[in-house]
């Protein structure tokens, strides 16, 4: 996602940066080590949520492929999407105008912004999806052990 962001910003599509409004949520400040900061968060939050994505194909669908992983990326996305929302009464950048609040689902951004938005989480629930491997396993009953 940094990656077709970063390349999304350098085209023009967007002014959109989400490392650095991340990271400047927690330093205060927009510079070098606040992006850093938000590089690694995101990082940090997304492989979580994979974790939550295996939690899923575990116990849910007890499988997992590229069109499971999407649709576990409309819940993510609608999640993601409302705390965008949220983002700008808790940045305190945002909250006194040096930054852009996100709006809800990016759309502060405009409409290319928040259609990468949603594309990019629904790719993102495709690659977990398909790069997944169950290791779920029926547990043996006392009789079938003996």
């Amino acid at each position: 996602m940094t990656v077709t962001m970063t390349m999304a910003r350098m085209t023009g599509m967007t002014t959109m940066n989400m490392e650095m409004a991340q990271g400047s949520m927690m330093t205060g400040s927009i510079s070098p080590t606040a992006w850093v900061l938000g590089l690694i968060w995101h990082l940090i939050v997304s492989g979580l949520i994979a974790v939550v994505y295996a939690v899923g194909f575990e116990y849910a669908t007890h499988r997992a492929n590229w069109i499971i992983g999407a649709g576990f990326a409309v819940i993510h996305l609608l999640i993601a999407g409302v705390v965008m929302g949220m983002m700008g009464s808790m940045h305190p950048l945002m909250r006194s105008g040096q930054m852009l609040a996100p709006g809800y689902f990016v759309a502060n951004y405009g409409s290319m912004t928040a259609m990468g938005f949603v594309i990019e989480h629904l790719i993102y629930g495709a690659i977990v999806g398909a790069l997944y491997k169950p290791v779920y396993k029926e547990l043996k009953t006392a009789s079938e052990v003996s």
